[in-house]
């Protein structure tokens, strides 16, 4: 078949925006149907002034994309791909898609990536993306002179404005209602979501260098009660858990049956995240600039936790099941699961199961001769592949959705899988304290867990988590933390264990981490503020 039509580079743009606006934005759609029905005939008026204004936003973001006329197609091309791919994850998990996002498809690992791939999702990037895209690529194009060229943009950068100005005429004060108050809005747009996401982590990368500032020069250990045993302080890092499905922390579920048991742990009830995905929670939680002053790109030229306590003497171990530590190891090896050493665990192309990782964590047990700061970070609850984290007989939930399509299972099998989950957890971290604990005649040990953030299962439409921070629900923001110290570490620091008991029940976030684990290791620095160490006033000296 012979295709007689012709267009140029603006209209081809044209035509690209209205197909991302007509067919790969319906979640879109929907939502500000919901947020916004219609009522009458000026709510069908601003409707269809959103509809006109989000198509020329589109459009003003696809024109740079054809400067370069050799590549105008393939771009193109590329963004109707990319622009399916992010309209299916906004449609089946809810997701809202801005650079925080973008950073972490970029820094997730192919095993991991796997796990998304569906035959739903192919068939849908397929017929909305792919498919297009090769016909687009097939499609003649009336290449003009610039000249030509210069005043058909010209053109539609007028029609742009005049269309902007007059929906700000007749509809300013809406609009900027509904966004101030509705900003996932912005995150929701295909493609305009991932082309600014991806311009935004650009920019930030493109940056000038960060001079690297020091933190903590001053540090040394300060060991308040002499001892001839060697120090032990494990901080497990845990992944996509949330408070809300923590038994002890009043989920009606027995999600924690192991750690329940377990005399003298300390739960912490309302815990905040630094951010609502790895990473900017971890990189966050080990550096001193808290939640309200953290960029990620300056911590990366910053001394953290991990710098401070190295600097001390201490002998600093990494223990990293999840894609890597967002650059919060450098200074130290990242030890990983070695596959072949654990077949049962680690299981075809799937991540190795944390169980893992944690025995070769309790080898290391046997070798303590000097204090010891160790660090394991687990894959947890990583989503959506649940059930590819915890062996069989830990399936104890039931019927367990074992999809990575949440479209082919129900929001309770979903939270099924999810709390099978947690009692995995809930085992491990429960081993591990028993396994500190046999070793106590010899080694002053404390272990503290918490999740770097949370995860929606459904609530409102949602699934997943890395939400903006700001519009983020506290299913994404609340995790679970516990402390538990030997009776001869609790006398070493002089812990009084009833005050640190009361002390769990204040708000406490991640804020607190770096300062409260410098307060553990006894490190001693002007880094460290007594008011976020969290023991600090627990102390009987």
């Amino acid at each position: 078949m012979t295709i007689r039509w012709k267009p140029g580079l603006t209209a081809l743009t044209a035509l690209v925006s209205l197909w991302c606006l007509l067919l790969l934005n319906s979640p879109l759609w929907i939502y500000l149907n919901e947020i916004r029905p219609i009522g009458d005939g000026r709510d069908t008026a601003f409707l269809a002034s959103f509809f006109l204004l989000a198509g020329l936003a589109t459009n003003l973001f696809l024109t740079p994309l054809t400067l370069i006329r050799p590549l105008a197609k393939a771009m193109l091309a590329l963004v109707l791909i990319l622009a399916a791919s992010a309209s299916y994850f906004v449609d089946v998990y809810g997701v809202l898609i801005d650079k925080v996002m973008i950073r972490n498809v970029l820094e997730t690992n192919a095993t991991e990536s796997l796990e998304l791939f569906t035959g739903r999702m192919l068939l849908q990037v397929g017929a909305l993306g792919i498919l297009p895209a090769v016909l687009l690529l097939m499609m003649p194009v009336t290449l003009k002179s610039w000249r030509g060229e210069l005043r058909d943009r010209g053109i539609a950068l007028l029609v742009t404005l005049l269309g902007v100005g007059v929906i700000a005429g007749f509809f300013y004060q809406d609009h900027a209602s509904l966004l101030r108050n509705h900003r996932e809005l912005r995150h929701m747009l295909v493609p305009v979501n991932f082309i600014a996401g991806l311009g935004s982590h650009v920019g930030d990368k493109l940056k000038p260098t960060i001079p690297y500032t020091r933190v903590g020069e001053d540090a040394k250990r300060v060991v308040g009660s002499p001892s001839q045993k060697p120090m032990l302080v494990v901080f497990v890092l845990g992944e996509t858990v949330r408070a809300a499905n923590f038994s002890l922390g009043g989920y009606p579920r027995p999600t924690n049956p192991a750690l329940s048991r377990i005399k003298d742990l300390i739960y912490f009830p309302e815990v905040t995240s630094c951010g609502t995905s790895t990473a900017i929670s971890v990189p966050c939680l080990f550096s001193d600039m808290g939640r309200a002053g953290f960029d990620a790109e300056e911590a990366k030229a910053r001394d953290n936790l991990i710098d401070i306590a190295l600097r001390t003497g201490l002998d600093v171990q990494w223990y990293g099941n999840n894609t890597d530590c967002k650059g919060v190891c450098r200074s130290v090896p990242e030890r990983r699961v070695d596959r072949a050493q654990h077949p049962e665990a680690c299981i075809e192309d799937r991540p190795c199961l944390d169980g893992a990782l944690f025995e070769d964590f309790f080898r290391s047990l046997s070798g303590i001769e000097r204090d010891r700061f160790t660090v394991i970070h687990t894959l947890g609850s990583h989503g959506p592949g649940y059930h590819l984290r915890y062996p069989a007989k830990f399936e104890q939930f039931k019927p367990a959705c074992r999809e990575v399509d949440f479209a082919k299972c129900s929001v309770a099998e979903v939270v099924n899988v999810y709390d099978n989950t947690m009692l995995y957890t809930d085992h491990l971290l429960a081993t591990t304290i028993e396994r500190l604990a046999a070793i106590s005649d010899r080694v002053d040990v404390a272990m503290l867990y918490v999740s770097d953030h949370g995860e929606s299962l459904g609530e409102n439409g949602l699934f997943l988590h890395a939400l903006p921070y700001a519009i983020a629900p506290e299913t994404q923001t609340r995790v679970p933390m516990i402390f538990w110290a030997s009776p001869g570490f609790k006398q070493r620091v002089a812990i009084e264990p009833s005050c640190a008991r009361e002390q769990s029940r204040e708000p406490v976030s991640h804020d607190h981490i770096f300062h409260t684990l410098l307060d553990l290791l006894e490190i001693r620095t002007n880094a460290k503020r007594r008011d976020l160490a969290i023991f600090a006033e627990c102390r009987a000296r």
